[in-house]
Parts: C-alpha cells; structure tokens; sequence
C-alpha cells in the first residue's frame, strides 16, 4: 500500500509539472517569446539585440557567390542585416537559388531571430536578374498573365521584396530612366502601379516604389555622376500624385533617388535629404512604410570625395532613412560598418535614431507577416 501511495504521489507530482510547463509555454507564445521559424524548424528565443546588431538591422547588404560560403556566413553574423539584396551573381538555376535563400534564412534566424528581406530588382520592362518579366509589354499593354505567372516565380524562388515598381515617369524623353518605363502616360503608370502592387501582396511580396521623388527629369543616370536640376512645379505635382497612389496602393518600401533636387533641397541628394524624406514622403504624401536608399556601395555622389561612405551612412540615418543598401564590396561594407557602430558610443542621438529604426524594421518584419 506505501508503494502504491508513493507512485500516485509522483504520478501527481509529474501531471502537475507537465501541466505548468504547459501553461508557461502557452504564456511564453502569447508574449511573443518564441518565434516560429518553419515547419521545418524548431522555434527559437526572441532576439534581443546588442548596439552593434540593432545597427545591422539598418543595413541591406549584397553577397558575393551563389552559395553560402564560410566567409559570408561570417560577415553576416557580424553585420546582422535586415536583407540581401539579390544579384545575377548570385544565380545559377532556380534549384541552386532556393537552395541559397533556405540557407540565408537558416543563418537569419539563429543570428537575429528574424528572416531577412530577400531583395531583388525584378522591374516589369526594366532591370532584371532573373530574366523575369521580359517582353510584357510587348503588345502595348500589360501582358498581366505573364506578370502574374513571374510574380508567382518569385514567390516560389523565396523572395519577399521586390525593390519594384518603378515609378520614375520620363517626363524629359531623353532621360536615363525612360528605358525603364514602359508606361507613355502618368494615368497609364498609375493603373499599372495600382494593380501590380496588390499583385505582389497577394504572393506575399513586399512591393518598393522608386526612386523619389522621381529620376524622370534627368538625362545623367546616377551611376556614372550626380544628377542635378530644378524641377517646375507642374512636374512635381505630376510625380508626387504618382507616388501618392503607390502609397495609397499600399506600397510597402519607398526608395530615394540619388540626385539633388535643387529647388527642394539644394544641399544634397534626395537620399540624404530630410526635406525629401521627411517632409515631403512622410509629412505630404504621409507614407508610413519604410524608406530605403539606392545602393551606397559606389555611387558618384560619395566617391567624388565630397563626402566618404561613413559620413554618407550616418547623413542617411540621421536625415530619416530606415534601411541603406551596400550592394557590393563587402570589406568596405565591414569598415563602414564598424566605423558607424563605433560612432553610437559617442551620439546619443544618432544611436536613438538606429535604435528607433530597429524598432520600425522589427515592428514591420512582425506586422506584415514576412516569410
């Protein structure tokens, strides 16, 4: 009988402690202390970030190769970026870019607790890299089932932002942009904007207007020097109420253009310009998304040595941007990096501004469900 007492006492004992654990893990979900990675995965503890990693998450980064080698493994784990932007350097077949992506997501997750934005400039009749979205507009208009069939490749290829749709209108037909502009009317580039937005939602892609205010004045294209005009009145308004309606769309991501606006903000390129950013995407056209520059990597505006790479990062943050592309030069990216991260001990409002980035990046990870 004391034997049969003693064992109904640890079966007691037992159910009870598996019924707290139970409790306590339902209580720790609903805390949001555990993150669910994928059905292949097990979950893991929240992230919570040092200075430097907080940092990271401000950061969009290329990578070299089409695998995930030892030494970009640890670059990655020492930057902590929010994404990888995507280049035709980094594909090989379709099988061998899922492959990557499933292993970037894989270090995302056990380095920063959350997966990475997997960026890619997919532009119906412009920029490519993955060859998708060619001849669309062949026939004039929107070819929207080949649009949709590419969407859904991109989806399937486990991309979750494309820096897309341009909405650059070439009102100068000389301009560098027109190339990658299929739409010959502002009204014509609403309605494909309006479409093609809700397009990428529906396959759970991130959508990016670029780059604002608008490149459409200018014939100099940013990768070879600095763009730099006055834009009338007229044309702004034209621009902006493009912008507005990819916003009211629902655009997720807006990017700077890299040149300088001299009737708005003649100090420098609309990347670095709080005028631009804040006043006229965030106060006028009341953009709540997040903001993201064209890439920092090699742009003339830094390296005709008005301004070095870490004082164009820290112009960028400080002046309203949320996340900035390094596409290339990793060893450069790491310097930068390093020299920013250094430079938070000492500012305390430039770190409160990295820190309130990290938030929002967090925040929209969360609230838009980024897979």
């Amino acid at each position: 009988m004391k034997f049969l007492c003693e064992n109904r006492k640890r079966a007691l004992f037992f159910a009870a402690a598996v019924i707290f654990i139970s409790f306590a893990s339902i209580a720790a979900i609903s805390r949001g202390t555990f993150l669910e990675k994928n059905i292949d995965s097990p979950v893991t503890a929240k992230f919570e970030p040092s200075d430097s990693q907080a940092l990271g998450q401000n950061f969009v980064i290329g990578i070299p190769g089409e695998t995930l080698d030892a030494a970009t493994a640890a670059f990655l784990k020492h930057v902590h970026p929010a994404g990888i932007v995507l280049y035709t350097r980094n594909y090989k077949s379709p099988e061998q870019l899922k492959a990557l992506i499933v292993d970037l997501q894989g270090l995302a997750l056990r380095t920063t607790g959350r997966v990475y934005f997997i960026m890619i400039d997919e532009e119906p009749g412009g920029a490519t890299r993955l060859n998708l979205f060619q001849n669309v507009f062949a026939a004039g208009v929107p070819d929207w089932e080949q649009i949709a069939s590419d969407v859904s490749t991109l989806k399937k290829f486990g991309i979750n932002v494309d820096l897309a749709p341009v909405a650059d209108f070439p009102f100068d037909k000389d301009s560098f942009i027109t190339f990658r502009m299929p739409a010959n009317t502002t009204s014509a580039l609403i309605a494909f904007d309006d479409k093609f937005i809700p397009l990428l939602h529906a396959n759970g892609i991130a959508a990016t207007l670029k780059h604002f205010p608008g490149m459409g004045i200018f014939k100099t294209d940013p990768h070879r020097e600095l763009p730099q005009a006055n834009i009338d009145s007229e044309k702004l308004k034209q621009s902006l109420d493009i912008f507005q309606d990819g916003v009211n769309a629902g655009a997720d991501f807006v990017m700077t253009g890299h040149a300088i606006y001299g009737n708005i903000d003649p100090s420098g390129p609309a990347t670095l310009s709080s005028k631009i950013i804040n006043d006229l995407l965030r106060g006028q056209i009341n953009f709540k998304g997040l903001t993201i520059t064209d890439d920092l990597s090699d742009m003339p505006f830094i390296l005709n040595k008005k301004m070095d790479m870490v004082q164009a990062t820290i112009a960028a943050i400080k002046n309203g941007q949320n996340l900035l592309i390094f596409s290339h030069k990793n060893e450069n990216t790491l310097k930068i990096f390093d020299s920013v991260a250094n430079l938070m001990k000492s500012d305390a409002e430039f770190r409160n501004a990295i820190l309130d980035n990290y938030k929002k990046i967090i925040s929209f990870k969360e609230s838009k469900e980024i897979k």
